[in-house]
C-alpha cells in the first residue's frame, strides 16, 4: 500500500511521519526504514530517539538512499564494492577519451583537456542520474542530423569506454543507485520492511526507480511530500506535487492501493507569511505583529542590528540554541558576524561549507609553485609575499610589494640587482 502524506508545512509533514514511527515502535514492530536526505539524516535520529525513545534502534532506524545501499549490502552478505573518487574518475575518463582518441572527431581537440574532462563528468552523472545509457545516447544520435548526431554519438563511445575500465576497477559512484536497486530485485529485503520516506523536495529517476520497487514490494509505503495537492500548479509546489502524481498514476497502474492524506498547517502567528510566500504579496496588516523589518545602510548595521536583537531576546528568557541567524550570502557575513558576536559574548556556530583552496596553508603552497611554474609573475610572487609560509616579515614584504609594483618588477627582474630608487623617481 501506499501512503501520501501531503502538507504546506514540511514540519508537521516530519513530526506526524515520525510520531507514526513512534506508534510503532511503541507496538514493537521492527523493520520500519526512514529515508531522508543525508544532510539531515544524524538530526532525524536524534530526534526519532527522542520521540520513540531509547529502544527505537530496535525497531527502526534512519537512512540516507547511499546508507541504504550500505544496509542491503548487509542484508544480502554482497558487500559494497569501492567506489572511484574524483580525482580517479578524472583519471578514467582521460583513458576512456584516449582509447578513442582515433574514433574522436567532435572532441578530439579537447580530448585531453581538465576543463572538458571534468564537464564531460558533470554530463555522465546527469546521464547516470536521469538512467540514460549510452545505448539509449546512440539512438538518440542516428534520429539526428548534423554535429548534434555527431557529438551524441562520440558521447554513447566514452560512456560505454569509462562504464567498461569502472567494471575493470573500482565503480562509478553514480553507479551505487542502479547496483542497489538491482540488489533489492534479486532480495526479499523490501517485502521484509515497512518503509517512511521524508524530507525530499524531489527524486532523481534513479531514486524512483528504487521507490517504485519499493511501493511493489513492501507491504506499506509512505511518503511524504510538500505540497498541498497531487499534481498541484502552485509555483512553490509544482515539483513535489508533479512527483505525487506520478507515483499515484504509477501505483494505480501496478494495482496498488493508495491512501492520500492532507495535513493541515500549523495556526501561528507566521501562517500568512507561509501561505503567500511565493505565491504573491504578503499585506503588512497580516504580518505586523510578527514580521519586523528593518532596512540598514551596511553588513555591519545588520549583523549589530541581529546580535542587540539575540541580547533582548535573551534576557526576556531565550536560549541561544534556540535563536539561527539566516544569511543570503555566508561568505559576505561570516567574518562580519563573528566579529561582532564575539565581541557581544554571543555564542556563535557557523553552518557551511568551506572552499579548502581558500585556507592559508593551501593558497600559499599554490602560490609558490604558481610563481615557480609561471616564471616569477609579478601577482604570483606578491600572493607568495602574503603567505604564511614565507621567510620574510610582514614589513619586509610589504616593503617588497611595494618596490614591485612601483617599479614592475616581473620574471627575472626579481632575481637581479635592485638599483632603482626605493621612492621612485
Amino acid at each position: 500500500m501506499l501512503t501520501l502524506l501531503l502538507g504546506t508545512d514540511w514540519t508537521v509533514n516530519a513530526s506526524e511521519v515520525l510520531r507514526r514511527i513512534a506508534q510503532d515502535v511503541k507496538e514493537e514492530k521492527s523493520g520500519r526504514i526512514l529515508m531522508v536526505p543525508e544532510l539531515i539524516s544524524h538530526e532525524t535520529e536524534r530526534r526519532l530517539c527522542a520521540i520513540a525513545g531509547d529502544t527505537s534502534s530496535r525497531f527502526a532506524e534512519v537512512v540516507s538512499f547511499t546508507r541504504l545501499a550500505r544496509r542491503v549490502s548487509e542484508f544480502t552478505g554482497q558487500g559494497l564494492e569501492p567506489c572511484l573518487d574524483n580525482g580517479g574518475r578524472v583519471v578514467a575518463m582521460a583513458s576512456a577519451a584516449r582509447m578513442l582518441h582515433s574514433k574522436l572527431k567532435a572532441y578530439a581537440s579537447v580530448e585531453t583537456n581538465p576543463e572538458f574532462l571534468t564537464g564531460l563528468l558533470d554530463a555522465v552523472d546527469e546521464f547516470k542520474r536521469c538512467c540514460i545509457s549510452a545505448e539509449d545516447l546512440r539512438l538518440a544520435s542516428a534520429k539526428t542530423e548534423g554535429s548534434l548526431a555527431q557529438k551524441l554519438e562520440e558521447l554513447s563511445l566514452l560512456l560505454e569506454a569509462y562504464d567498461v575500465l569502472c567494471q575493470q576497477g573500482k565503480r562509478d559512484p553514480r553507479d551505487q543507485m542502479t547496483w542497489l536497486l538491482e540488489e533489492l530485485e534479486s532480495s526479499d529485503f523490501g517485502s521484509n520492511h515497512v518503509f517512511y520516506v521524508d524530507g525530499f523536495p524531489d527524486f532523481t529517476r534513479q531514486h524512483m526507480a528504487i521507490l517504485e520497487h519499493l511501493i511493489v514490494t513492501s507491504p506499506q509505503v509512505l511518503i511524504s511530500l510538500n505540497c498541498d495537492v497531487v499534481d498541484s500548479t502552485a509555483m512553490a509546489f509544482e515539483k513535489a506535487g508533479n512527483t505525487a502524481g506520478h507515483l499515484v498514476r504509477f501505483a494505480k497502474r501496478m494495482g496498488i492501493a493508495v491512501e492520500i492524506i492532507t495535513m493541515p498547517p500549523r495556526q501561528d502567528a507566521l501562517l500568512p507569511i507561509r501561505q503567500k510566500l511565493f505565491q504573491g504579496s504578503i499585506h503588512e496588516k497580516l504580518v505586523k505583529d510578527s514580521l519586523q523589518l528593518f532596512r540598514t545602510q551596511s553588513v555591519y548595521q545588520e549583523c549589530m542590528n541581529a546580535a542587540a536583537q539575540i541580547q533582548t531576546m535573551v534576557r526576556n528568557g531565550a536560549r541561544y540554541r534556540e535563536i539561527c541567524v539566516v544569511c543570503s550570502d555566508i561568505a559576505t557575513y561570516s567574518n562580519t558576524i563573528s566579529m561582532i558576536f564575539q565581541r557581544c559574548n554571543i555564542p556563535i556556530y557557523l553552518s557551511g561549507t568551506e572552499q579548502v583552496l581558500e585556507k592559508s596553508v593551501i593558497l600559499a603552497v599554490l602560490s609558490a609553485l604558481d610563481t615557480a611554474l609561471h616564471n616569477f609573475e609579478q601577482q604570483d610572487v606578491l600572493d607568495y609575499l602574503k603567505s604564511p609560509i614565507c621567510p620574510v616579515s610582514m614589513e619586509m614584504a610589504d616593503k617588497l610589494e611595494n618596490y614591485g609594483i612601483l617599479w614592475s618588477v616581473s620574471g627575472k627582474e626579481w632575481l637581479a640587482d635592485w638599483k632603482n630608487h626605493p621612492d621612485g623617481l
